[in-house]
C-alpha cells in the first residue's frame, strides 16, 4: 500500500514570522471575508462574470478577450498544480507548523504550497481584465491582493507562496493575451 509523501518543510524563518503576523484572529467579520474569499465557488464565479462581461461588452474581438481569459487560467491552474508544486515543493504552514502556534481556519490538502494557485489564478484574471477594460484594473487587482492576503490569514499558504502565485498567474496572463492576439490576428489574415 503506498502512502502520499508529505512534501518538504521548506519556508524562512522570515516568512514564518510574517506568516504570523498575518495570520491572526480579527474577528467573526474578517474571518468569514477571508474564507469567502477563500472559497474555491469565489473564484468560480468571478471567472463566469469575467468571461460574460467580455463576451457581452468587449464588441472588438471578444472572443480573443474570453480565449485569453480561458488560456491564462488553465497556464496558471494546471502549470502550477501539475508542474511547479512538485518541482518546488513545500509544505504548507498548516501541516509544517505544530497545531496550536497558528489559526486554520480553512480547509487545505496536504499538497505542495508554492505557488498558491487561488493567487495565481486571481492575478491572471486581474491581468487579462485590466488589458480588456483599464479602468477595472484598480478593482481587480484590490480583489487579487485580497484573495493573496486571504490565504495566508486562514492559515493555508506562505507569503512566498502567495507572492510567487502572483508572479506566475501574471506570466501566464501575458503569455494567454499574446497567444489569443497572435491566434485572432492569425484569423482575420485567412479571412480576407
Amino acid at each position: 500500500m503506498c502512502r502520499a509523501v508529505n512534501p518538504p518543510d521548506r519556508h524562512l524563518a522570515l516568512e514564518e514570522r510574517l506568516f504570523h503576523s498575518v495570520n491572526v484572529d480579527g474577528g467573526r467579520a474578517v474571518d468569514g471575508l477571508a474564507i469567502f474569499l477563500s472559497s474555491p465557488w469565489f473564484g468560480a464565479a468571478v471567472a463566469v462574470a469575467l468571461a460574460v462581461a467580455l463576451a457581452g461588452a468587449r464588441r472588438d474581438g471578444r472572443w480573443r478577450w474570453v480565449l485569453a481569459l480561458a488560456l491564462a487560467l488553465a497556464l496558471s491552474d494546471a502549470g502550477g498544480s501539475q508542474i511547479l508544486r512538485p518541482l518546488l515543493a513545500r509544505m504548507r504552514p498548516a501541516y509544517a507548523l505544530a497545531p496550536g502556534s497558528f489559526r486554520f481556519i480553512a480547509p487545505a490538502a496536504n499538497v505542495g504550497s508554492l505557488p498558491s494557485l487561488h493567487a495565481s489564478n486571481f492575478f491572471a484574471m486581474a491581468l487579462v481584465a485590466t488589458a480588456a477594460w483599464p479602468w477595472l484594473g484598480p478593482l481587480a487587482y484590490a480583489v487579487a491582493v485580497g484573495v493573496a492576503w486571504s490565504r495566508v490569514y486562514v492559515g493555508v499558504h506562505w507569503p512566498g507562496d502567495v507572492l510567487a502565485g502572483a508572479v506566475w498567474g501574471s506570466l501566464c496572463a501575458v503569455a494567454a493575451l499574446s497567444l489569443a492576439r497572435a491566434l485572432a490576428g492569425g484569423l482575420r489574415r485567412r479571412g480576407r
